[in-house]
């Protein structure tokens, strides 16, 4: 398999460059695929139709959006609106605006655990890196709940309904905390054997972390013991993980490329060449398409997986 180029799609400008977190919305029978971009300097999200790869539309009032998660199966879109220290809720199906709640400072990334419907908002703090919290979120009471003191700036978190734990970055000290979402609390910290933890993703008992070190590391999800690293070719940042094809794509945002990575090999596959700082890619798995953002010449590159 091998990442095929399909084209361009153009997007609107905003203010400053600067694309963020994407994830896609698919409805129940298949037949919508939306994908959804926190487009950071223009204070909004932007929206992408996966079947026909053309823009749609934005979504604004968002300000500093940093972070969208989706939630398909409850028909929910969150996101974390930096500037404003606040999460927004949507129906997914109409994106239709179901509340906001106040949370910590500068929040950016987020996890969503869909039992006890409860989201968690990890905040960076004012100043980013100062202060830095978790805010645990009752989706229903539009609240929160909990709010925990984290040991460094927070990066991507992401829930596991396997281990039924969040797992979250930190980028100082470099470590990947544990957490159980039913009390909240954060059980246990698993160090990073390179600097900066960033993109994560968790695939049965694996979890990967792509570093600021230039490095991703396979690390155990029960134990973490590190199973293997694969080098980068600079600083990635978002990651996107596919597990019926058993690929991760890895953005880095300096020189500007796409690394596709073989999981079961833990092997580099392919290295794309997208543009300068285009750090954030999203992946829609029913059309085996990667999307990465490309803020200075604020298109999106639409690449197929074949």
């Amino acid at each position: 398999m091998t990442l095929v180029s399909v084209g361009f799609i153009t997007i609107p400008r905003g203010a400053t460059p600067g694309f963020d977190h994407a994830d896609v919305y698919r409805s129940p029978d298949g037949s919508v695929r939306r994908l959804f971009v926190a487009h950071t300097g223009a204070d909004r999200v932007e929206v992408i139709d996966c079947r026909t790869n053309t823009y749609r539309h934005a979504r604004p009032d968002l300000p500093g959006v940093a972070g969208v998660l989706i939630d398909s199966e409850q028909d929910l879109i969150f996101t974390s609106d930096r500037g404003a220290a606040r999460v927004s809720l949507f129906r997914a199906s109409d994106e239709a605006l179901l509340g906001r709640v106040a949370v910590g400072d500068r929040p950016n990334g987020l996890a969503y655990d869909p039992t006890r419907r409860r989201l968690f908002s990890f905040n960076l703090g004012e100043p980013p890196g100062t202060g830095c919290t978790l805010s645990a979120v009752d989706v229903d009471g539009r609240r929160v709940v909990a709010t925990l003191p984290l040991p460094g700036r927070p990066r991507w978190a992401v829930y596991d309904p396997a281990s039924d734990r969040v797992f979250a970055n930190i980028r100082l000290p470099a470590q990947i905390l544990v957490i159980d979402p039913a009390a909240p609390a954060v059980e246990r910290a698993y160090a990073v054997p390179s600097a900066g933890p960033h993109g994560l993703a968790v695939d049965g008992t694996r979890l990967y972390c792509a570093a600021d070190g230039g490095a991703l590391v396979t690390l155990q999800r029960d134990s973490g013991a590190v199973l293997g690293t694969v080098p980068l070719p600079g600083e990635p940042d978002v990651v996107m993980l596919d597990p019926t094809l058993a690929r991760l794509y890895v953005a880095i945002g300096q020189p500007g490329a796409v690394c596709s990575i073989d999981t079961e090999r833990l092997a580099l596959v392919e290295t794309i060449t997208t543009e300068p700082g285009a750090h954030t890619i999203g992946w829609s798995a029913a059309d085996r398409t990667l999307y990465a953002f490309l803020p200075a010449s604020s298109r999106v590159a639409a690449y197929v997986e074949r």
